[in-house]
């Protein structure tokens, strides 16, 4: 795990160079705040001893004006550098978020199955802010209250060396208490977002999951683990806050002794030798005004090792291999016919433990390919491949005798139409997640889709029509309208290969055979592979793959296979022995 040293380094390394002359502008700001602040301590030795002892009127003109002048300046320089630095500090956020959004772009789906949206968004949002954070109160730190410190210290030590020497008597023993505290405060920052995270996954899951809560009478069980979480934060939040604040009264100890030494040693000056008391207050003046930048500089490295939980985090995110950031330039994939084949490929999510054990597959050109066999077979993941969500271990798969891994993603997927079980739809219009299928479509093409998924009708008894709102997740339209909307998208695309996970297993019969009847339009001249649940989608293949194990175990057409005798007799025995019986008289039709 990189230390904070090192994510400060990094972050400076990647964000140094573009915004150095930013920084250099509020870094002079703060320079001139810190001057501004040690000349009105320097200057009180001259308004106690010209005004006050020697009773001069044209000093208390010249220093009443200087003391104007002096905290003009000031104000304009601490405004101007919070102006620069608030400025770097939200194009940080923004620039930070892109990045780690972009990046996420770019990773494999494997990725996204072992992460959950919580981590993610904790990650993009409280992350990214982090950023920010860190790099202000660096500058802040070294660029107003270091340097405010060393000129109160200048000042100091030209009124009197020694009394400088008495006041900071107590400064190593600071140094030792914060270095302990900073172990402790980035513990509990470290617990303290995950605790955030599991907020924000309980409040995700009620929001998507609500019908099933609800069901299931599971509001006590949800409110038990948000309560926990809640409670979790708060007492985190509360250890922080009894961590830093243990820094006031060290430092509020350790700053009456100082001005206890320094009192004694003046009044004792003053007493033996005669020393005027312009010196010493000062002196006092400019002691007391270290006291808020030495508080805020003690307890910087509190606040920094809280904000490096963040930044950490962040780099975990960004240096995780963007498997799908083909950095070298491939070649475009030229699909014509759109025949697929697996060549001996092999594939495990888990190393050493293959899903997918050296499969053989072919689905010709312009013909309907199905595949069908027992849960866990390997079905699913022969998609997933032909799509490169996954890269297999071994083996290769070709379009067009083409290797995919060999060309270029975009014009892999631009050549695929995938329609699924579960259905995913964007928040907005019912037009805009239709238009998915092809961004740069047109209203009535996207109609024409619609009509040839059967959706049209449907879509019309909408209350705003194709401007109806889909809602989160597609919470606004039903299952079966989800999956037409999804077939509507495949129209759109238009594309040489289409991947089908049984998408009518949702839908009611009529419309199933609706829809039955537009996908053998879309098959049409298509190289069409699907993972069939249902009797009709078998019978009407025009090959067949028995998958099991990760193998293909027999191909050919029902009938062939059904007379084998074999491993897809046996399937089709078990799963559709009961409806051939029902549906006989019907399919003969």
């Amino acid at each position: 795990m990189p230390s904070t040293i090192d994510l400060l380094k990094r972050l400076f390394r990647e964000h140094g160079r573009e915004y150095a002359p930013q920084y250099a502008l509020a870094i002079l700001g703060m320079v001139i705040v810190a001057a501004m602040t040690s000349l009105s301590a320097y200057l009180m030795k001259y308004v106690i001893d010209s005004i006050f002892v020697n009773q001069s009127r044209e000093a208390l003109y010249s220093l009443t004006a200087a003391i104007v002048v002096i905290f003009t300046a000031k104000g304009l320089a601490s405004y101007f550098s919070e102006i620069v630095l608030g400025r770097i500090g939200n194009r940080l956020v923004a620039q930070t978020q892109k990045r780690m959004f972009d990046h996420l772009l770019k990773v494999d789906v494997g990725f996204f199955q072992s992460h959950t949206s919580s981590d993610l968004i904790t990650r993009i949002s409280h992350n990214a802010a982090a950023v920010r954070d860190i790099l202000n109160m660096v500058s802040l730190t070294f660029g107003r209250d270091l340097f405010t410190i060393i000129g109160l210290i200048i000042t100091m030590i030209v009124l009197d060396p020694m009394m400088t020497l008495l006041a900071f008597v107590g400064g190593p023993i600071a140094a030792l208490m914060s270095r302990k505290l900073v172990e402790r405060v980035r513990k509990a920052a470290q617990s303290e977002v995950h605790s955030i995270t599991g907020i924000i996954n309980t409040t995700r899951e009620l929001s998507q999951g609500v019908q099933v809560v609800k069901a299931f009478q599971l509001e006590k069980i949800m409110r038990g683990r948000m309560f926990d979480a809640v409670g979790a934060v708060e007492r985190l939040s509360n250890k922080m806050i009894r961590i830093e604040a243990s820094v006031n009264p060290m430092m509020d100890t350790l700053a009456g002794v100082a001005v206890a030494l320094v009192v004694f040693y003046a009044g004792w000056r003053s007493i033996n030798y005669g020393d005027t008391p312009g010196q010493f207050f000062g002196f006092i003046t400019a002691l007391l005004m270290c006291a808020d930048p030495a508080r805020r500089l003690s307890r910087v490295h509190l606040k920094i090792a809280t904000a490096a939980i963040g930044v950490r985090m962040m780099y975990e995110l960004l240096d995780t291999p963007a498997l799908e950031d083909e950095v070298e330039k491939k070649p475009d994939l030229e699909v014509s016919g759109g025949r697929v084949v697996f060549e001996d490929v092999v594939f495990g999510y888990v190393p050493d433990q293959p899903v997918i054990k050296g499969l053989n597959l072919v689905a010709p050109a312009g013909k309907v390919t199905t595949l069908v066999g027992l849960s866990g077979g390997g079905k699913s993941t022969v998609l997933a491949l032909l799509q490169r969500f996954r890269e297999p271990q071994s083996g290769a798969i070709y379009i067009d005798g083409q290797p995919i891994r060999d060309h270029s993603l975009e014009s892999l997927r631009r050549n695929i139409a995938n329609v699924g079980q579960d259905i995913f739809l964007f928040e907005g219009s019912i037009l805009e997640n239709i238009r998915v299928g092809l961004p740069d479509a047109t209203e009535e093409q996207c109609i024409a889709a619609a009509k040839a998924a059967s959706a049209h009708d449907f879509i019309m008894a909408l209350p705003r029509g194709y401007a109806t709102q889909s809602g989160e997740l597609g919470n606004q339209v039903s299952g079966g309208q989800r999956q037409r909307i999804a077939i509507a998208r495949a129209f759109l695309k238009n594309s040489r290969i289409v991947l089908l996970d049984e998408p009518t297993s949702a839908l009611d019969s009529q419309t199933e055979d609706y829809i039955q009847r537009e996908l053998k339009e879309l098959a049409k001249g298509r190289t069409t592979i699907v993972i069939a649940h249902r009797l009709s989608t078998i019978l009407h293949a025009d090959l067949i793959h028995v998958i099991d194990g990760g193998r293909v175990v027999e191909s050919g057409r029902h009938d062939d296979l059904l007379h084998k005798g074999g491993p897809y007799s046996r399937l089709f025995n078990l799963q559709f022995s009961k409806v051939l019986e029902h549906q006989q008289p019907e399919l003969l039709n």
